[in-house]
């Protein structure tokens, strides 16, 4: 069986649906939570829920019948279940971004503004000291990922958001792996099949209250601005949302909106659509899902210069924009042209053939290891 290790996320019942399409019956689907209640993933009658706590984790449970695990994101968690489990058992790590990057060595990850706003903070300064190593230990059971080299060492297989990540990743935990081709369902059918429509004229900027998104940076590249900034907001650190929606409402007054409350999915799609332009600044791999649902619909997106991601989505041809150089762009709309071209892109790289073929490259590694 493949073994698939998930937390309760939003992308859990796309990707299970995605698995059983191509073949039923040699999946396991275990989420880690406190509650039989889970929030996003619905699909009971294929999810077997197990506890989060390190030191309750059945392996017997875990293991059975399997011969390959998958872990989606690697948890602290996950990590203590990869520390100890059968050396005799292919892993596949799915790497999102943050269960990497966060633990590279000198990894930029924050530009000049929201690093000083950073260092400030008390939980950076409980990182860097002395007593982090032992308190994360005591609460995790392991240490972080870039201290548990030996654990690293028992994956065989990566499997990255963009390509050129695979080396990046590789080469920073000195991993002994081959890459695995795999993409999760960004669209989840939001707006696949998508009609005709047009676009407002707001502007969506990050996609959490997390400080990745370096909002104190755009805030200060963006001087003044005749649309409404749209700020999502309802999803990380409470007290770094704080800050941002109070520097937000100083700078833009009524042109700043931010987003606090959970959406609904249909509220979401309202939002989207009522946006001609994005705005994600993240240095590091970061709301890829989020970047191709607003370059399939034909919204500009500004990224990082910065980042892989925005040297990635320029390399295929698609129309991506920076706010060092195209600053002047900002607000106005793609033409139809470069529409078309950003739509027909999106689903050649990541539409449901894409999804599909992602999934049997998995599927068939189970089997070549059956063999």
């Amino acid at each position: 069986m493949i073994v698939h290790l998930f937390d309760d996320e939003k992308f859990v019942d796309a990707t299970i649906k995605k698995f059983e399409e191509i073949e039923s019956g040699i999946n396991r689907y275990i989420v880690f939570s406190n509650s039989q209640n889970l929030i996003y993933s619905k699909n009971i009658d294929k999810i077997e829920v197990h506890t989060n706590k390190w030191y309750k984790l059945d392996f017997n449970f875990i293991f059975q019948d399997c011969s390959l695990l998958v872990i989606h994101y690697l948890t602290p968690l996950k990590t203590f279940i990869l520390k100890n489990m059968p050396k005799s058992i292919p892993v596949l790590w799915m790497v999102w971004g943050g269960d990497a990057y966060s633990y590279f060595k000198n990894f930029v990850e924050y530009e000049v503004e929201t690093n000083k706003l950073t260092k400030k903070q008390l939980k950076t300064k409980v990182r860097n000291s002395l007593f982090y190593d032992l308190y994360y230990k005591l609460r995790y059971g392991v240490r972080t990922i870039n201290k548990e080299k030996n654990a690293l060492q028992n994956i065989n297989y990566l499997s990255t958001v963009l390509p050129p990540e695979f080396n990046l990743i590789k080469s920073e935990f000195n991993l002994n792996v081959s890459y695995i081709k795999f993409n999760y369902d960004s669209f989840n059918n939001i707006f696949y099949n998508k009609n005709e429509h047009s676009l407002g004229k707001n502007i969506l900027l990050g996609n959490s209250a997390t400080q990745s998104n370096n909002h104190l940076d755009i805030f200060k590249k963006i001087e003044s601005v005749e649309s409404l900034l749209i700020v999502p907001l309802n999803y990380g650190d409470n007290k770094y949302s704080k800050i941002i929606i109070k520097e937000g409402f100083k700078k833009y007054r009524n042109n700043f909106n931010p987003l606090t409350e959970f959406l609904q999915l249909e509220e979401y799609q309202k939002i989207i659509l009522s946006c001609n332009t994005m705005i994600m600044y993240h240095i590091r791999q970061q709301a890829l899902g989020n970047i191709l649902v607003a370059l399939f619909l034909g919204i500009r997106v500004f990224l990082n210069k910065k980042s892989i991601t925005y040297d990635y989505l320029k390399s295929i041809g698609l129309k991506v924009f920076s706010l060092e150089d195209d600053i002047k762009f900002l607000g106005k709309e793609l033409n139809d042209g470069e529409k078309k071209i950003n739509a027909k892109l999106v689903v050649d790289y990541w539409g449901e053939e894409k999804i599909l073929e992602g999934t049997s490259n998995v599927i068939g590694l189970y089997h070549a290891l059956k063999k």
